[in-house]
């Protein structure tokens, strides 16, 4: 399944900026930019951004200020602009990165490496508690976890 495309931007993403996708239509799920220009040994993750997409919805676009209260829809995404390129996220506004969000104890899985590491690509010695894979997820990608999450 596709999410919905709603409008296009060719505005690069800014951290705090808040977004919505469009799974059903008339629900929007909201997510925001983390981190931009990410720095990585890899050079597909080199550049890119790390988002949360929340488990909150909404039949409004409205901006939500504790979004962070909220768990993960699904696990934290290192994407390029394509989402916002083809309409599948749009931008509603710009809210602070909180230091829950920022700090949170999070890690990708290396295919590669075998092994977690942190953002940049660095090893994690421990096992964090919120787990992703360290690669670069396109908009498919999010659809398909979207839709998967949706119907548990």
């Amino acid at each position: 399944m596709q999410m919905i495309q709603m409008n296009r931007s060719r505005k690069k993403p800014c951290i705090g900026d808040m977004f919505i996708l469009q799974p059903i239509l008339g629900i929007f799920y909201y997510g925001k930019v983390i981190k931009t220009d990410l720095q990585s040994y890899d050079s597909f993750i080199r550049g890119m951004f790390l988002i949360f997409i929340y488990d909150y919805c909404s039949t409004q676009k409205e901006i939500v200020y504790d979004l962070e209260t909220n768990n993960l829809l699904i696990a934290p995404q290192i994407v390029n602009k394509q989402p916002w390129l083809k309409g599948y996220f749009e931008t509603i506004g710009n809210v602070e990165v909180t230091s829950q969000e920022n700090n949170m104890d999070l890690g990708f899985w290396d295919v590669l490496r075998e092994r977690y590491v942190d953002i940049n690509g660095n090893p994690l010695d421990v096992l964090p508690r919120v787990r992703s894979v360290y690669g670069l997820g396109s908009y498919g990608i999010v659809s398909k976890e979207v839709y998967k999450a949706l119907k548990k």
